[in-house]
């Protein structure tokens, strides 16, 4: 059995901070973002942007969605949702990107109305239409995914609703692709394995 030297687990307890601490730390940050959010987000015209894309979202979902297949691409959207939020939040966690304009300062991802009303839902309506055809669901997911990355996020960027910091709109480009086919090819499954 090997041990290790008494220096390593010294260095260790030094180096660790108790809950505590990291507690008091976030609730400062807390603190701090609501008197940002409050001071410089709550009502600006971008603020109610967000709004009315969070208002319109579902409301466009529901008139344009096939009721006769709404499970399946409900389905497929709760799949991308997933992801893409999950990424989204790993990003702004990891300061990847930031968001100087929040709904509120309690939602993360911090543009979750972006993230389902410019992302999934458009992404859940073009299954809907050329997810029966691998071939054009393929390619109009491209499209989908390129308009995203070179002109959505710019326009976000443009406004300074959102704000790259290491990233690139040419990342995000092939994850918006790649996430759509991945979705499609887990809903394809699903159906085979209902068929059965």
């Amino acid at each position: 059995m090997s041990t290790v030297p008494l220096d390593f687990y010294q260095f260790l307890m030094l180096n660790t901070i108790p809950i505590e601490d990291l507690i008091q730390i976030e609730k400062t940050f807390q603190d701090s973002l609501q008197n940002f959010w409050r001071e410089h987000n709550l009502y600006t015209w971008k603020w109610w942007l967000l709004v009315i894309l969070s208002i319109s979202s579902p409301i466009v979902w529901w008139m344009f969605t096939d009721n006769q297949r709404i499970t399946e691409v409900t389905a497929y959207g709760l799949f991308y949702a997933v992801s893409a939020i999950t990424l989204d939040s790993i990003g702004s966690n990891a300061l990847a990107w930031v968001y100087p304009v929040r709904l509120t300062p309690y939602l993360n991802p911090q543009l979750y109305p972006y993230d389902v009303g410019i992302v999934i839902i458009p992404f859940m309506l073009i299954y809907q239409r050329w997810g029966g055809e691998f071939k054009d669901f393929f390619l109009i997911s491209g499209l989908q995914s390129a308009f995203l990355a070179f002109l959505a996020e710019r326009f976000m960027e443009f406004f300074n609703i959102y704000q790259e910091i290491t990233w690139k709109n040419i990342y995000s480009f092939p994850i918006y692709w790649l996430l759509a086919i991945i979705c499609w090819f887990i809903i394809t499954r699903f159906k085979k394995i209902e068929r059965r």
